[in-house]
């Protein structure tokens, strides 16, 4: 479960009035989809669960856990967050096969145990077939498959997703939007999803966080 009530503000770099976060939500297990236009605070509610960027007061809490309490002074940091993020542009390793990305995001365990993980991931996503593949020789659909194996690789409380299919085409993009559905039911931790698409907000989300004004 996750539980959020945070404030960001960010003064406007051309003398305006700026932009101020206000975000109170809480959902449960299941795609709970972040929906609002471009500029309306979607990742920055992301990159503070993840620790990237500080609120300035409230709190997030994953499964009990408290990331963040302005009120106790609080806030772990990046590497003590069990936090899964797939970014827009995925972010994969240009230099590293397809398994080589996935196992970066491992970073406990035995030599034995991460090949078996890195193994079990890209059986989850159906990709072993490009295990051995670099990022250049991969579909769009694989490299976003790629990046969300490696998210969850690291075995996360909670998987961060920031409209990683925009760069897919629509038929692509309804498949993988399935294939979540699927993958969250299997690992059952709570995704939140970012997107500006309606289309998207409605097929991906179990639940979804409107963000206004």
């Amino acid at each position: 479960m996750l539980d959020i009530e945070i404030t960001k503000s960010f003064a406007s770099e051309s003398g305006g009035d700026g932009f101020r976060l206000e975000a109170s939500f809480v959902s449960g297990d299941g795609i709970t989809v972040l929906f609002g236009p471009s500029g309306s605070g979607k990742t920055t509610i992301l990159r503070s669960i993840a620790g990237i960027v500080p609120p300035d007061s409230g709190r997030i809490a994953v499964n009990g856990q408290t990331y963040f309490d302005s009120s106790q002074k609080i806030n772990l940091s990046i590497q003590k967050r069990r936090v899964g993020f797939v970014f827009q542009d995925y972010l994969l390793f240009p230099h590293l096969t397809a398994e080589h990305n996935v196992a970066y995001g491992i970073r406990d365990g035995l030599e034995d145990t991460r090949k078996k993980r890195t193994k079990n991931m890209l059986e989850l996503l159906g990709i072993m077939h490009v295990a051995k593949r670099l990022p250049r020789e991969l579909s769009g659909g694989e490299q976003q498959r790629v990046a969300l194996a490696r998210a969850l690789a690291s075995q996360p409380s909670v998987l961060l997703l920031d409209e990683p299919l925009s760069a897919v085409d629509a038929s692509t993009r309804s498949r993988l939007l399935a294939e979540l559905a699927e993958i969250q039911h299997r690992t059952k931790i709570p995704f939140l999803y970012v997107t500006h698409s309606p289309a998207d907000a409605v097929r991906a989300g179990d639940s979804a966080v409107i963000l206004e004004a």
